[in-house]
């Protein structure tokens, strides 16, 4: 799947005119990365004030979240396919900012190794949590969907409740798919897993990938 493919389902001028959100593309092959408008602003800079390259894309993560963002880059570089990652972030002017990144690794052609790895930055640092969560407490008709579906995403990704909320969250808002139907999508892949052993958060990556496409 194409950067450009999924940029036909979400239109980075449309999702960037409305809310946070940047994309950024990394070829792992010559080093270079490039982003969009959306990810400068979202680092705090001035749309191309700066050279992006891996360097300045670690230094403004939170040191706290590190390790979860090495686990994330370890999988992708090693198996592809989609990826996503709940993190903190201080921007260029010292704000502290929490975002949320879906993204996809494509392999070669031989499936040896990631090439590239691309995708969305959702800034949900100012989201309404209660006002969110409350309008999708009302939508679901089983209360116990949401509650579900966090907690897998609590076990399998190491976070907490409203970290889990804020991944779905930046996943409605980059395919512009409702919150509870991509609940509803992923619940119902959950329970009919062809296999009892654990998900694994490769599994449940692809899973949420799948519910909100």
């Amino acid at each position: 799947m194409s950067l450009e493919s999924i940029a036909s389902q979400a239109s980075v001028d449309a999702i960037e005119g409305g809310s946070a959100v940047g994309q950024f593309e990394w070829n792992t092959d010559t080093g270079a990365w490039s982003w969009s408008d959306g990810m400068f602003r979202i680092y705090g800079y001035a749309p191309q004030a700066v050279q992006p390259s891996m360097e300045r894309f670690l230094q403004h993560k939170d040191p706290r979240d590190m390790s979860r963002i090495d686990g994330v880059f370890d999988r992708c570089l090693s198996e592809g396919g989609p990826f996503s990652c709940y993190h903190r972030i201080i921007d260029a002017q010292g704000k502290h900012k929490i975002v949320v990144v879906v993204g996809y690794g494509e392999r070669d052609a031989d499936d040896t190794r990631t090439i590239l790895m691309h995708g969305f930055m959702v800034d949900v640092t100012a989201s309404g949590q209660r006002e969110t969560s409350e309008a999708l407490q009302a939508a679901l008709k089983n209360r116990g969907a949401i509650e579900q579906v966090k907690g897998a995403i609590m076990l399998v990704h190491g976070l907490d409740e409203d970290a889990a909320f804020a991944l779905l969250r930046g996943h409605s808002q980059v395919y512009n798919k409702k919150v509870a139907t991509i609940v509803a999508d992923l619940l119902d892949a959950i329970r009919n897993r062809p296999t009892s052993e654990t998900i694994s958060r490769g599994e449940l990556d692809r899973m949420l990938w799948d519910a909100a496409h």
